[in-house]
């Protein structure tokens, strides 16, 4: 995986959206938490959002990873689309949604999708799409 997560950051450095499929248990928040490492962030701090939705990690004074989980969103809030295109907006930002297809029209036209299949032990399959 570290190859994928080392591609992908140089990719987002300056910012960006990743978007994040798969099964519960397909390794999308170990995916996050290795990408956070890449980035300087402390892994073992990166926790899943699911009962928060998004959490902010810093990366700079200027520039923060948003890790976005939207496991329990059964329809798309109001609030909360509002405070997540409130964050896509903001260029350098890098966001990390995982179960995106929750708020699939929201998305940006820019993004990078990965689809982690889980294919027995420690072993999964990365399907990366580069949109936009």
């Amino acid at each position: 995986m570290d190859g994928k997560v080392s591609s992908i950051s140089k990719i987002l450095k300056n910012g960006g959206v990743l978007c994040l499929y798969g099964d519960l248990g397909s390794g999308k928040t170990t995916y996050t938490q290795s990408l956070a490492k890449e980035l300087g962030i402390d892994k073992f701090k990166v926790k899943s959002p699911t009962y928060t939705y998004i959490r902010k990690y810093s990366i700079t004074a200027e520039q923060s990873l948003f890790h976005i989980d939207l496991y329990r969103l059964e329809e798309p809030d109001h609030d909360i689309i509002e405070e997540i295109e409130e964050i896509l907006h903001k260029e350098n930002n890098i966001v990390v949604i995982e179960w995106a297809d929750r708020i699939q029209n929201y998305l940006p036209k820019k993004r990078i999708e990965i689809l982690i299949e889980y294919k027995g032990g420690n072993s999964r399959e990365f399907k990366i799409n580069h949109l936009g």
